[in-house]
């Protein structure tokens, strides 16, 4: 399994602010998207599991801000899975862009796995653990096995 998921968005116009870069939570909808595309290719359908009354649900984010998106910016949303409990997850990104090294910004988000119906968090099934691998440490960027960007 990879250490990491690599998740790639182009910004679009329509996602900068008055300040004239992405707006934050922009940056928390990558992060979404990004750990819904890492479910699907781990094999999770989420489908059926919403067809049978369960889901994950987000229980918290924590994000860092390091430098500014912009429109026309190509970005890599990086995720991993850094810890498995019983009812919950956490999943970690970072925001990269390339085409400069930089690190737009570093989040970890706390997952628990609920029963939809009685809106209660239940254990985590054996067999959606067992799709999943946690890195020993925390996977390297993109571009460490590359030439640095230029």
């Amino acid at each position: 399994m990879l250490e990491a998921f690599e998740y790639t968005h182009s910004v679009s116009p329509d996602e900068i602010d008055s300040q004239q870069h992405v707006h934050n939570l922009r940056y928390l909808q990558w992060t979404l998207w990004a750990a819904h595309a890492h479910s699907a290719a781990l094999g999770w359908d989420a489908a059926a599991a919403l067809e049978q009354g369960f889901g994950w649900v987000v229980r918290s984010h924590e994000i860092t801000y390091r430098s500014a998106a912009f429109a026309g910016d190509q970005l890599i949303v990086q995720t991993w899975v850094s810890e498995i409990g019983d009812v919950t997850l956490n999943r970690r990104y970072v925001i990269l862009r390339p085409a400069d090294g930089q690190t737009l910004a570093r989040v970890t988000t706390r997952w628990a796995f609920v029963d939809l119906k009685n809106r209660r968090a239940v254990k985590i099934p054996a067999a959606a653990i067992a799709q999943v691998s946690v890195p020993e440490r925390v996977p390297a960027l993109p571009w460490a096995a590359m030439s640095k960007p230029e």
